[in-house]
């Protein structure tokens, strides 16, 4: 029998489509970037290719080069994926910042005070402690949502100021470094030998003073953990669910309230590792001017990762690059470091909106794919 229904496209697997629109968003955005920014360049009398291969250079020229991209990426993989397991849920865990500033205060804790431990335990003790100092002050946020209706983005807010202040109390008081003599330091005492994350990078003939440590297989397998629990774990299912139309969740039984307080729990057990890094594996003791900012970074990395796991780890490493490039720029170009803050900022726009409208035009084609499939099924 003939007929003039439009054939339906060849279906793909959902998972290549995806992968393909995310894939085809970075590169497109990456290109945008580039664009402009060589547009700004010129503007400062430089060449865009000079100031682009300086960047490179600097992160690939050597072992030594990549390794500090490596370590810049570590703790932003943590950050990166704390952010995105919430908004999975459709919560915006704004309070990365201070729960991986709690995570550090109870780490130090355990590293001065479970010395008992033997061997390696002690270090995997500092690092579950981590994790439930973090996971801790993550649920705070979850039960006031859970229990009163307060909206996450204000309490995780008021929280994070709660944990600077809580961190310097610990600083000048508990912990604080009473060296022999009476003389004190606004600083922990340093932690014991095996409290330390082993060093990764003597492995590929990096110097130690790069500080790669085995903190970024940690992380990788993180990503790893954070991939299965979202894609094929029931509570990743219904966190989609309640993400996605939270109304129809309600209708098909699964507790909004449960879900929201798990997603906030895993959430703040990887944010209490992300000042790991400069605690366990650069510092060996927490010092009162630690790095702070890395929770807000880690919100910029998801979403230039598209909240996906993989999509992460790479996106880490693309800031690292980035920001491994600030030091390039002031020692060898006219151009202000300022710059590469700019081009982050642009390459987050550019994917962001790339994005959205690769997804538009793939559901498009799915509506098109299922409307060609049912002429069909309706003419046979």
């Amino acid at each position: 029998m003939a007929s003039n229904a439009v054939t339906a496209p060849p279906r793909r697997p959902e998972w290549v489509d995806n992968i393909g629109g995310q894939l085809l968003s970075v590169v497109l955005a990456m290109a945008v970037a580039l664009l402009v920014g060589s547009a700004i360049i010129i503007g400062y009398g430089e060449s865009p290719i000079t100031v682009y291969s300086t960047i490179l250079r600097f992160a690939f020229q050597d072992a030594n080069g990549f390794g500090y991209v490596l370590q810049i990426a570590t703790p932003l993989i943590f950050s990166a994926l704390a952010v995105a397991v919430c908004f999975k849920g459709g919560l915006f865990n704004i309070g990365v910042e201070g729960q991986y500033l709690v995570g550090m205060l109870t780490a130090s804790w355990a590293a001065l005070n479970l010395t008992f431990l033997p061997g390696s335990m002690l270090m995997w003790g500092v690092l579950l402690f981590a994790m439930l100092g973090g996971m801790a002050w993550g649920m705070i946020p979850a039960i006031l949502k859970v229990k009163t209706g307060a909206h996450e983005v204000v309490t995780t807010i008021m929280l994070n100021g709660i944990a600077v202040n809580l961190l310097g109390w610990a600083l000048n008081g508990p912990l604080k470094y009473r060296q022999e003599g009476g003389q004190v330091a606004a600083r922990t005492p340093n932690f014991v030998e095996n409290a330390l994350v082993p060093d990764l990078g003597h492995l590929f003939g990096i110097r130690e003073s790069v500080h790669l440590s085995w903190l970024l297989p940690i992380g990788l397998v993180a990503a790893v953990v954070v991939w299965f629990v979202i894609r094929r774990m029931r509570v990743g299912y219904e966190a989609r669910v309640v993400g996605s139309t939270p109304g129809a969740a309600r209708a098909g039984g699964i507790s909004v309230g449960s879900v929201q307080i798990k997603l906030f729990a895993l959430s703040g057990a990887l944010a209490g590792l992300i000042g790991m890094q400069q605690l366990l594996a650069d510092k060996g003791y927490l010092p009162v001017n630690f790095v702070s900012q890395l929770g807000f970074t880690g919100i910029a990395v998801a979403f230039l990762g598209q909240n996906n796991a993989g999509g992460i780890v790479f996106s880490s490493i693309l800031w690292g690059i980035l920001s491994r490039g600030e030091t390039a720029l002031q020692l060898e170009t006219n151009v202000p470091r300022e710059f590469v803050i700019i081009l982050q900022g642009i390459l987050i726009l550019s994917v962001m909106i790339i994005y959205q409208i690769a997804r538009r035009r793939l559901a498009r084609r799915r509506i098109q794919a299922a409307a060609a499939v049912q002429l069909e099924a309706e003419e046979t």
